[in-house]
Formats: structure tokens, C-alpha cells, sequence
């Protein structure tokens, strides 16, 4: 199936942004300690979009991880499902599903169905809405072809035949008067084909006269494959099963190549409406109708013990079967529940039956880039299904999205959220779980492909778009989760060595959710640790921005102590480098709630108060964090926006405000020490003041809690002793004259001012 590929260099995954940067840029930056006035330079300019860029694109990864793993930590198999259960032997999958499982093995082209076997199958049986006009057509025509989705479909075609093959037994009983009562099945019985080769050219003779046949279709069945069954088939099969007087269900997925054609036959069925899971698990304990009464305490212990979830997640009439067995048995539903829910086996079941490049690589795409549009996923399942096939002169003839139903019946494409712009089909696993499984089955268990697979996944971290970045990143995450020291040398530690920006923000992304697993969570720590300190070549370097990412995202704010400590252990480095990346950790800590850790350890690495680069550094860094704006949300509902009067400043200026700014009551002791060493010391001086006339200028000029904010640190630091009164004093006086306007903020807060120093020499 496959071609050996080689792990192609870690260079060749950069991306378009990096290739249009000019490479004596990217040397500059990445290869050699900056300078402290470049450093500075760097962390304060404003809008000079390479780095805003950059932070933005590092906030949509983060938030995009975040989202996974909150979802995983609120699952109580988030962190636990995937491949060490199936290592154990501690799954099992096939079971009753396979008919005739023995007669496969030893290469009859037919087996007989037993008796047992068919009463497993047809004793309880829901019929689905279509179940008696699917039976006329097979009664008239003896050919029916089930042309649809998995689920349930082998229980229709069981059932189906067996009350053909019953009726026909009635019919000529009645005809020749003979009698035999009693028996469940009436002439030849009911057979499964095994191998249909004999199905190809329609010229089949059944073994066994009035019988009826069940032929599944699908991947693993020899000798026929959809695209042969056309119109003249149909009609030339149909006429055999008229002369040996037998019948024959065909089942196979949605209609492709020439069967679609067929559909015009009226012997093609592509739906049977939906089967009621709920009244199955009724009928099958109760053996009968249930009253109403039972049937609401039934729905009610289903809702307790989480089962209908679960069945919205796994749509299969086995699982509803299972359920109603525990309930007839009195056993744990709730337990039960919890077990059905983990798909590892039922991944490990899909792989071993779908062993075609088109529907693993469909597969490995969704469970990569869930979420994203069917057409991004599509693409991703395309590049990949090249690394797996030979190349061939023509493109390969696939349609993904016509086999969805037949080979992918646990993931959903439909509209999303319905947001702004949000009308594309997007691709999501039902159970979000089923994600992880995926990827670590096909991490640890498909060995041929596994180089493949890695060449596609550092592709897709560097695609020009940011969604599919941020989603294989995570992806790259789990899989690390199966073995994270072979993820750390295969892929991990290269990518947080990269020369590319993009390519360590999707290691570090990885690391943060690598770090979210409870048993991996010291090991990832004990790296960032290793990696802070350690500085003397470019890789190291490099290492150690990345880790400064991972440092200020999800991890790090789940221990913001140990996460200030280590930064600390890289700004103090002998490269002004790394101001920026730790700058940006710093304010990705107190995005996540962590503003007191990060103001704490600001003063105590700026107490020393002289000219030492630490002291500088924390201070640059503080003034840096004092002019980050509370962090955006994702999107407004439309209905809310729409609520909102459009002049309500409240909520228009809040958003915009810096964090520092919207919660300097909360953090008051803290912000006056800082604002006051900052203003105090150059090179920090400079960046403050144009940072506070922001302040004054543009938030305090439209929010009255922003203006009390600014007024509390301006009258607080002008209180303490030197230069502070002086220097504030004036630079008010000079924002006041630009501005023109007396009621200015800088106005009002040198009125302020005045007032506050006559109160001061007064007293």
C-alpha cells in the first residue's frame, strides 16, 4: 500500500511567511544574541506588525489548544484513552457483528447463517421505518441492494431475508398442502457469501434453492466491488435468484460509480429513515411496547447515567443493544456507559477493517485538523494519501465526502456555529474523544506509514493558514502523549530548534499539551527547565524561545511560580534575545489570570535598583506587559452585539483597555512600585512615558474607571520622594497643551497634581 519515505530535513518545513523573509533577517534574529538597543527596540515598538503578527498567531494556537484540552480534562477519559489498553490485551473488537465468522476462515464461498445466530438477530428486531417496502422489493424483485451508511444494516438484510424466505416456505406449503409448523426458517435457510467472485459477470447459480443470501460489501470482501454493479447486473442477477427461486441482500455503503446509475432500478435502496435507538433499548427490555410510565423511568436512568450522549456519539445498534442488556441484567449502567464511551477499541476495530490509503487518510485528516472546513481536511487527506501511494501520471480519482457515510460513520460534516462568514461544512469527529484514539493508533501501530505521516504533519505546521498551524500542533501534541521520548527526538526537540518562528510556536503549542497530561506533565517541566538554561549555540537559543512560549501558555499558568522562575533563568541570560520572547510569556501568564505572580516577580527582579541588565530587562519588560490590551474575544454573538447600544463606552473601551490598567485597583501596591522604577531609570524611562500618555490619551479620555486607574498611580508616584512630582508634573503639562482641551485627562490630572502637592506642603 505504501512507499518507504525518507524524514525529509527539518528546514524544508518552513513556511511561506519564512521564505519571504530575507535570509540575513532570519540569521540576525534567530543565530546571534541581539544587542541591547535592538532588544529594546524590538519590545517596544508599536503596530510593526512582524511581531504583532507573530503574538497573534501564537494567541489563536494557544487558544486553540486551550479549547482541546479543556475539553479532555472535562472528560474523565480525556487523558486516559489510546493505545496501552490494546498493547494489554485489554481490547477486544469483532464479536457478533461478523456473521459466519468461522466459514471466512476456511474459504467456503457460502456459509449457512445457524439457527442460534439468526435468532441473536431477528428476536427483538426493530424494523426501521422503510423495513415493508424494502421487503415487497425484495419478495417481487429477489435482489435488494442496501445501499447505506453503517448501522444496522446487517440486521435489516438478516431480517429481511428471513421473512422472505418464511413467506415463500407459507406460500408453498399452502400450495402443496404439506406441513411443517414450528420450524423458524422454511426451506434452504439463510446464507452468508463470503467470496462474491462468483457475483461478477451476474451468472450465479445459489448453492442451495429457496434460501435466501446476505452479501456485505465492503473493503475486505473479494471478487466484486461496487463500480461493477450496474443496471444490466442487477437485471441479469435478478433473473438467477427467479430461477433457483432464492433471494439475495446486498449490502454495501452510499451508491458509487455505476451504482449510483442503478439507483433508477427501484432494487436500490439508499435509505430505510432512522432507527430510534431509545425504543430499541425499550423493546429489547421489555420484550414488548412499554407503557408510558416505563418508558419515562427509562429515559430518565438513560439521561443519569450519560447513555444518551452516548448515543448521540456512537449511533451503531450494537451499542444500544449492549446498553439494554445491562438493564436486564440489573448491572452498572453507569459503568457501562463509561467503558462504551472510550473508542479505543472501536478505532482499533475501524483500522483493522479499512486498510485503503482513501479511508485512513480521510481518518488521520479529520482527527488532525477537527474542526476545520471539509475542504482544508480534504486537502490535508489528499497531500497525505500522496505520501502513502506511488506517484501515477493522473491525479487519483477521490471523493471523500461520497464515502463519509459508508467508511466514516462517526464523523460529522455539517455548517458550523453559524457565526459571521461561518457557512463551510466543517469536519468533527462525534465523539471528540475518537480524536486522540486516531492519532495514537496511527502513531504506534502503523509502522510503514509512520514516516510518512510525520512528513505530512511537519507540513501542515507550516500551512499558510493559521487554523490548520494551530490544529496540527495540537495534534502533534497527542500523538506525543503514545511515547513522548520517542515524540521529543523524532519531532519535538527539531522543531523547537527551527531557524522558523512558525515551526517552534507549533512545538511549543505541542509541548503545552504534551504538558497537560498528568503523567507527562514533570517531564515536559524538567525540559523547559533544561532548555532556559542552556544558551551557548544557535539551536540552544532557540530552545530557549520556544520554551518561553510554552512558559506562558497553559502549562506555565497552571504553575505560574515554577513558570516566573524559569523565565527568570532565561532573561538573566547574556543575550538581550530574549526580552521579547519572555516579555510575551510574561503577558501570556497574566492574560490567563496569573497578574500577580508576574507583577511579584517583576519587583523583586528590578530591587536591586541600579544599571545591571537584569534590572533593566525587568523593568523593559514590565512597561512591555503595562501596554498589552486585555485580550479580545474569540467572537460576539450576533444577537448580543446587536443588544448592545452602539455608543455604550463601557463595553467598547473595556475591551481595548491594558490589563494592568483594568485591574490597577486590584494590583495597586504592586503597579506603583513598578510605574515608579520604570519612570525613574532609563533605558525603561522613555517607553514608560510614552506608554502612561496612552494611558492618559487614548483610555482615560473615554473609560472614568481607566481615569481613576491612571489617577491613583500618577498621585501615588509623584508622592514619593526625587525627581517624581517634577517629572510627572511636566509631562502632563505638555500632553495638556497638545491636547488643547481643558478638560484633557492630563489636564484634569495636573489640576490634580497641583491640588495634591498645596495639600502636601500645607501639611
Amino acid at each position: 500500500m505504501s512507499q518507504s519515505v525518507e524524514d525529509p530535513p527539518i528546514e524544508e518545513a518552513g513556511d511561506k511567511a519564512e521564505a519571504e523573509q530575507p535570509p540575513q533577517a532570519r540569521q540576525d534574529k534567530d543565530d546571534k544574541p541581539l544587542s541591547e538597543e535592538d532588544a529594546l527596540r524590538a519590545l517596544h515598538r508599536k503596530g510593526e506588525s512582524e511581531d504583532e503578527a507573530e503574538r497573534a498567531e501564537a494567541a489563536r494556537a494557544a487558544a486553540i489548544a486551550a479549547s482541546v484540552m479543556e475539553r479532555l480534562n472535562a472528560d474523565p477519559f480525556g487523558m486516559r484513552i489510546g493505545t496501552v489498553a490494546l498493547f494489554n490485551d485489554a481490547v477486544s473488537f469483532g464479536g457478533g457483528m461478523n456473521l459466519g465468522d468461522g466459514a471466512r476462515r476456511t474459504g467456503q464461498p457460502t456459509a449457512r447463517i445457524s439457527e442460534r445466530r439468526l435468532a441473536h438477530w431477528t428476536e427483538g428486531h426493530l424494523p426501521l421505518p422503510r423495513f415493508d417496502e424494502a421487503l415487497r422489493i425484495l419478495v417481487e424483485r429477489r435482489l435488494l441492494i442496501l445501499a447505506l451508511p453503517p448501522g444496522g444494516r446487517k440486521a435489516t438484510g438478516v431480517n429481511l431475508l428471513v421473512k422472505a424466505v418464511n413467506e415463500q416456505a407459507a406460500v408453498r406449503e399452502r400450495a402443496v398442502g404439506a406441513q411443517e409448523a414450528g420450524q423458524t426458517v422454511k426451506g434452504g435457510g439463510c446464507h452468508e457469501v463470503l467470496d462474491a467472485s462468483a457475483l461478477r459477470d451476474a451468472q450465479w447459480r445459489p448453492p442451495e434453492r429457496n434460501s435466501g443470501y446476505l452479501l456485505v460489501l465492503d473493503d475486505a470482501t473479494p471478487g466484486l466491488t461496487p463500480h461493477l454493479i450496474d443496471e444490466r447486473w442487477i437485471d441479469d442477477l435478478t433473473a438467477c435468484l427467479n430461477e433457483h427461486e432464492s433471494y439475495l441482500v446486498l449490502v454495501t455503503g452510499p451508491p458509487r460509480g455505476a451504482l449510483m446509475e442503478a439507483e433508477r432500478s427501484g432494487q436500490v435502496l439508499t435509505t430505510l429513515g432512522g432507527l430510534d435507538l431509545v425504543r430499541l433499548i425499550e423493546r429489547r427490555v421489555h420484550d414488548r411496547e412499554p407503557t408510558p410510565e416505563e418508558s419515562a423511568d427509562l429515559r430518565l436512568r438513560l439521561i443519569e447515567a450519560g447513555a444518551l450522549e452516548l448515543l448521540r456519539e456512537d449511533t451503531r445498534p450494537r451499542t444500544a443493544l449492549h446498553l439494554a442488556t445491562v438493564i436486564r441484567e440489573r448491572a452498572d449502567l453507569a459503568a457501562k456507559v463509561k467503558e462504551l464511551r472510550d473508542p479505543t477499541g472501536r478505532v482499533h476495530d475501524w483500522f483493522s477493517r479499512h486498510r485503503t490509503p482513501e479511508a485512513m487518510c480521510f481518518a488521520l485528516a479529520a482527527a488532525a485538523l477537527e474542526d476545520a472546513t471539509y475542504l482544508t481536511v480534504s486537502d490535508a487527506a489528499a497531500q497525505l494519501y500522496d505520501l502513502l501511494t506511488p506517484a501515477a501520471e493522473a491525479p487519483p480519482d477521490l471523493r471523500f465526502r461520497e464515502r463519509i457515510g459508508s467508511d466514516h460513520p462517526w464523523i460529522d460534516v455539517s455548517v458550523g456555529s453559524g457565526g459571521p462568514g461561518d457557512v463551510a461544512p466543517r469536519v468533527r469527529y462525534l465523539n471528540p474523544l475518537v480524536r486522540q484514539a486516531v492519532l495514537g493508533y496511527a502513531w504506534t501501530y502503523l509502522d510503514g506509514q509512520r514516516s510518512a505521516f510525520l512528513a505530512w504533519i511537519r507540513r501542515l505546521v507550516a500551512h499558510p493558514d493559521i487554523g490548520v498551524r494551530a490544529r496540527t500542533s495540537v495534534a502533534a501534541g497527542v500523538i506525543a502523549w503514545s511515547d513522548y521520548d520517542h515524540a521529543l527526538h523524532r519531532f519535538l526537540r527539531p522543531w523547537a530548534r527551527h531557524g522558523s518562528v512558525v515551526v517552534r510556536q507549533s512545538a511549543a503549542t505541542a509541548l503545552d499539551v504534551v504538558g497537560g497530561h498528568p503523567d507527562l506533565a514533570e517531564a515536559v517541566w524538567l525540559l523547559l527547565e533544561a532548555w532556559v538554561a542552556e544558551g551557548d549555540t544557535a539551536e540552544q537559543r532557540r530552545q530557549g524561545l520556544t520554551a518561553a512560549a510554552v512558559l506562558g501558555g497553559g502549562l506555565g499558568a497552571a504553575r505560574p511560580r515554577r513558570a516566573v522562575k524559569a523565565l527568570r533563568v532565561l532573561l538573566d541570560r547574556d543575550d538581550w534575545g530574549t526580552l521579547l520572547p519572555v516579555g510575551h510569556a510574561l503577558s501570556g501568564l497574566m492574560e490567563r489570570g496569573r497578574v500577580a505572580e508576574v507583577l511579584a516577580a517583576l519587583v523583586e527582579w528590578s530591587q536591586p535598583r541600579d544599571a545591571s541588565p537584569m534590572v533593566t530587562k525587568a523593568l523593559a519588560a514590565f512597561v512591555f506587559v503595562a501596554a498589552q490590551p486585555v485580550a479580545q474575544p474569540v467572537a460576539q454573538p450576533a444577537a448580543q452585539s446587536a443588544a448592545q447600544p452602539a455608543g455604550e463606552a463601557s463595553g467598547q473601551g473595556h475591551q481595548s483597555l491594558p490589563l494592568l490598567l483594568a485591574g490597577a485597583e486590584e494590583h495597586r501596591p504592586q503597579l506603583i512600585e513598578l510605574w515608579a522604577r520604570a519612570l525613574d531609570r532609563r533605558p525603561a524611562q522613555q517607553p514608560a512615558l510614552e506608554t502612561l500618555r496612552e494611558y492618559v490619551d487614548v483610555h482615560a479620555d473615554r473609560d472614568a474607571a481607566a481615569y481613576r486607574g491612571v489617577r491613583d498611580i500618577v498621585l501615588a508616584v509623584a508622592a514619593r520622594s526625587g525627581r517624581h512630582r517634577e517629572r510627572l508634573h511636566h509631562h502632563l503639562d505638555d500632553w495638556a497643551r497638545a491636547a488643547g482641551r481643558r478638560d484633557h485627562p492630563a489636564a484634569r490630572l495636573l489640576a490634580e497634581l497641583g491640588r495634591s502637592s498645596y495639600a502636601n506642603g500645607r501639611t
